[in-house]
C-alpha cells in the first residue's frame, strides 16, 4: 500500500487479518485510506459518523458542538460531510458555515 502512510496501511492490514473483511468496520478519515480499505471489502466510517451516529441515537446532546470543536482544531472535515451529518441529525449547521 505505497500511497498510504504507515498508520493507515497497518490499520488496513489489521482489518484484513479478521476474515471476513466485510464484517470489520475500520474508522479512517483519509480519502486514500478509505478507498483502499473499500477495495479490500472493508467497511469504513470516519469521524463524522462517530459523531453523527451517537447523536441520532440520543447519546450525545449536540453534533454541532463537537463539529465546532473539531473545526477549531487542526482536524478538518469537509463542509459537505458536516452538512450531511447535521441534516441526518436534524441539527442546524449555521454555526459551522459562518
Amino acid at each position: 500500500m505505497p500511497d498510504l502512510d504507515e498508520g493507515e496501511a497497518v490499520s488496513i492490514r489489521l482489518a484484513l487479518s479478521f476474515p471476513p473483511a466485510s464484517s470489520t468496520l475500520l474508522l479512517i478519515d483519509e480519502r486514500a485510506g478509505r478507498a483502499t480499505a473499500m477495495e479490500f471489502g472493508i467497511r469504513v466510517a470516519g469521524s463524522a459518523a462517530v459523531i453523527g451516529i451517537p447523536r441520532q441515537r440520543g447519546l450525545i446532546p449536540s453534533a454541532r458542538a463537537l463539529f465546532a470543536q473539531l473545526n477549531a482544531s487542526d482536524f478538518r472535515i469537509s463542509v459537505a460531510v458536516n452538512e450531511t451529518v447535521m441534516e441526518h441529525c436534524k441539527e442546524s449547521n449555521l454555526a459551522l458555515t459562518q
